[in-house]
């Protein structure tokens, strides 16, 4: 995965995008650095990353064990930002608006969300948002590269599932 693209659609390689904050080699610096993260992490299913990043006030005893359970059956596709507020080095609070394709069931939904990120002592936390799921149709042509960044074509990656 080190030598693809991320997945955050940043269009920079993964080792120089998120890995170090996966890896937690590094934290972010902005709000939309952290949310792009979160987003890989979804991807790869690192949730250990996604709670870590979660504000400490918003977590609950079994957050570990449910986002794992509840996102065996989900591969997230698709990043898209549309507006970033605030959320710079310099600032401690922002918002990132988003919509994000994901796929569960051999369904895709667009979820929607302007999500809000807390800075405290040097860290950005991802604190809440409300989120907006609606099923879309979304095709790749089979030539397309897959989504899943794997460098291979739709029809030989994730239209054979």
């Amino acid at each position: 995965m080190s030598d693809t693209l991320c997945r955050c659609g940043s269009a920079k390689p993964f080792a120089q995008c998120c890995k170090p904050f996966l890896g937690k080699l590094a934290t972010a610096n902005t709000a939309e650095q952290l949310m792009r993260s979160r987003f890989t992490a979804f991807c790869l299913h690192k949730f250990k990353y996604l709670i870590d990043t979660l504000h400490p006030s918003k977590h609950q005893p079994n957050d570990l064990a449910e986002l794992e359970t509840s996102s065996h059956k989900t591969s997230w596709v698709k990043l898209t930002l549309q507006h970033t507020q605030q959320g710079l080095e310099t600032d401690n609070q922002g918002s990132v608006e988003f919509s994000a394709i994901f796929n569960e069931n051999s369904q895709f939904f667009e979820l929607r969300e302007t999500s809000s990120f807390i800075k405290e002592n040097g860290q950005w936390f991802y604190l809440d948002g409300s989120p907006r799921i609606t099923a879309i149709d979304f095709k790749l042509k089979r030539n397309q590269p897959c989504w899943c960044f794997s460098g291979k074509k739709f029809k030989h990656c994730h239209a054979l599932l």
